[in-house]
């Protein structure tokens, strides 16, 4: 990889710098040092993963680093074939949480059953409902005893 070697500090930049990376200084007169980007392409081929850009920086990141070396900001390479985003849960918030702890204050059983089948769930937002429910759930017994022992 060829380098601009600073005339001032001796820092080693990228070959097309316009300026240190430690000390700000000119490289304008700096000469490249080692085989330029365009050389090893046209003597090597370009079968090797290609370089990608910084967002943050701008400047020429390695296709296996993890995060740009002048900046510090995480590389993210691009992803191929389709992305995946999860859907959002339906149950986490709404019309039907809202029906379910209806029914559970109706039917404590309704939100035992419920509860316990979301509580098993793979959905982290599931499992809270179904907690929620099987707290509510048993609650709402223990209420329906107490006023039935008092009422008696």
């Amino acid at each position: 990889m060829a380098v601009k070697v600073c005339s001032n500090c001796g820092e080693a930049n990228r070959e097309n710098a316009f300026q240190c990376t430690v000390c700000n200084y000119s490289l304008k007169d700096a000469k490249l040092e080692g085989i330029s980007n365009e050389e090893k392409r046209r003597l090597f081929g370009t079968n090797k993963p290609r370089n990608s850009i910084c967002s943050h920086c701008g400047e020429t990141i390695d296709a296996q680093s993890l995060k740009c070396k002048y900046c510090g900001n995480v590389n993210v390479k691009p992803t191929t074939g389709k992305a995946y985003y999860p859907q959002e849960s339906n149950t986490g918030c709404g019309c039907s949480m809202i029906l379910l702890f209806i029914a559970t204050f109706l039917i404590p059983l309704v939100g035992l059953i419920v509860g316990g089948i979301f509580a098993f769930s793979d959905d982290p937002d599931k499992q809270d409902l179904g907690k929620m429910l099987l707290i509510f759930g048993i609650a709402m017994i223990v209420i329906g005893i107490i006023v039935g022992i008092i009422f008696i």
